[in-house]
């Protein structure tokens, strides 16, 4: 809002942009997130091997199981809830099946600890393996970063489908 020469209030108007990302494209979107989470802890367990040596290395590669698992509990969690919950039409779902996002996390540090009291595994090499999915967020962030300036340049217009692989 900004005040005009008459005293009076002009309102401005913005425009608001609404994505045009189909099913298709998030398929994309998804593929690459679990690509780069893939590349993500290669790299951390070779980088771990080279740098720290095979303690490092196992535990960046339990860390990235975990962070797959994670993932994999999650998504089916959350689908398992959002069609229970269609089906009832009530919009309430039944106790166990929230509890199951809950459960996971106790899974998880239950399999640290046994990794941990083993001694075969760092725990700096688990925490970076299971914060893979974050550097694949993170690849796929440039990655988007690179196509806007690519394409979105003055008096260019963007292609229809910049997301696509």
């Amino acid at each position: 809002m900004a005040a005009g020469i008459s005293g009076q209030i002009q309102w401005r108007q913005f425009r608001i942009f609404v994505s045009q990302m189909s099913q298709i494209e998030d398929s994309g979107i998804e593929r690459r997130f679990q690509r780069n989470t893939y590349v993500v802890i290669c790299a951390a367990v070779v980088a771990g091997w080279f740098l720290s040596g095979w303690r490092m290395a196992f535990g960046a590669l339990l860390g990235g199981a975990l962070c797959l698992f994670n993932i994999r509990w999650l998504s089916g969690s959350v689908r398992a809830i959002l069609s229970k919950a269609v089906m009832t039409q009530s919009g309430r779902v039944p106790p166990f099946t929230a509890s199951k996002l809950i459960l996971r996390y106790f899974v998880i540090a239950a399999v640290i600890v046994i990794a941990l009291s083993t001694g075969y595994f760092h725990p700096l090499g688990i925490g970076i393996g299971f914060a893979a999915f974050a550097g694949g967020v993170m690849i796929e962030a440039f990655y988007q970063l690179c196509l806007f300036f690519k394409f979105f340049r003055v008096g260019e217009s963007p292609p229809e489908n910049s997301s696509k692989e």
